[in-house]
């Protein structure tokens, strides 16, 4: 066939991972040597020898693959793990217009598929590269022994070059799968409580949007899961008691009086005898105004005419009405204990020395 008779195309199957390897084979084997055209050869990588510009890919692939009388299959690692090369290596084969290389330096036990039972020989070996100029010119092509055998000249220069199908990413290692298999998981659960907090925050909108009194409000504010509830009370309550003054030393009294006015139990001031620190602190309070004491049963007691006073009162009566034993679920009344070693009850001073 001269070179200004249209005649079949031959397809070069290939991964397009593979892309400078086939290219080089290409240039060098069939257009070079085998002085085929362009259009003489079914190329998806190349602009001129593939796919053009909004054509559909798939369908004009399966249409050459279909057609072509000799299909050229570049088996590289890669190429063995791409659905598509392997399905247009099935249909070359069951057609029986297949015509394999196999990468240099690509062992036999690689193969999958149908290659193992068949014989492939590297993209390198003289006699492979001849049998295929052979199975070109029986389709009609015509070219010189001369231009062929510059064209193996080059594709073997270029692989001394360096020029070779792409490599597989190398198989993790078993810690490597192990690490990157925890990374997941932990991903994974960063995402769902991330979930979890924003689905949260859209039912607190929702409640606070529905609320009409300050009670409603600030019940709509909390969190509605069980141990996430009683932290948000916790936290209240401890910043309640510091911005009392609860851990700063002398103004511990106000709070002790919080607890024992929650608690139900009395408190008293002391003789300046028996305890003259703890006397001094109280009478310096109740000059103060914070602490009323009652003459006529010497007890102490908080004035809650002090907003902090009030507020810290409020936010211990609202902790200890939700740390009720009757209304917690049997899990965090075991997590509590555990956590605290104490029982689940505010109004004892132990519970309240180490919750608070």
């Amino acid at each position: 066939m001269t070179a200004t008779t249209r005649g079949p195309r031959v397809f070069v199957s290939h991964a397009s991972a593979d892309g400078k390897y086939v290219k080089s084979f290409v240039e060098d084997i069939l257009l070079r040597g085998a002085e085929l055209r362009s259009a003489d050869v079914f190329y998806s990588s190349a602009a001129d020898m593939g796919v053009k510009s909004g054509e559909h890919l798939m369908e004009r692939v399966r249409a050459e693959a279909g057609g072509s009388e000799l299909i050229v299959a570049m088996v590289t690692p890669m190429y063995q793990t791409r659905p598509v090369c392997v399905a247009e290596l099935g249909a070359a084969w069951a057609r029986g217009v297949l015509f394999p290389v196999l990468a240099p330096g690509m062992s036999r036990s690689e193969l999958e598929g149908v290659l193992p039972g068949l014989l492939i020989k590297p993209a390198d070996d003289e006699s492979v590269l001849d049998e295929l100029a052979d199975r070109i010119r029986d389709l009609g092509f015509r070219f010189s022994l001369a231009s062929f055998g510059e064209g193996k000249a080059n594709w073997k220069s270029d692989l001394r070059g360096g020029v070779s199908p792409a490599s597989l990413p190398p198989v993790p290692s078993a810690d490597e799968v192990s690490r990157l298999q925890q990374e997941l998981r932990n991903t994974q659960s960063a995402l769902d409580s991330a979930k979890r907090e924003l689905d949260e925050q859209r039912q607190r909108n929702d409640r606070l949007r529905a609320a009409k009194t300050a009670a409603e409000t600030r019940e709509a504010d909390l969190p509605t899961d069980e141990y996430e509830r009683f932290k948000a009370l916790l936290t209240g309550t401890k910043n309640a008691v510091a911005e009392l003054g609860g851990f700063a030393g002398a103004n511990d009294v106000v709070v002790d009086a919080v607890w024992h006015n929650t608690a139900g139990q009395q408190m008293y001031l002391p003789s300046n005898f028996e305890d003259p620190d703890r006397h001094d602190s109280i009478s310096a309070e109740v000059k103060n105004g914070r602490l009323i004491f009652d003459e006529d049963t010497g007890e102490i007691s908080p004035n809650a005419d002090f907003p902090a006073v009030a507020h810290t009162r409020d936010a211990v009566v609202e902790l200890t009405d939700y740390l009720d034993p009757a209304l917690r679920s049997e899990a965090f009344l075991e997590w509590f204990s555990q956590q605290y070693g104490t029982p689940m009850d505010l109004r004892m001073k132990a519970c309240w020395d180490v919750v608070i």
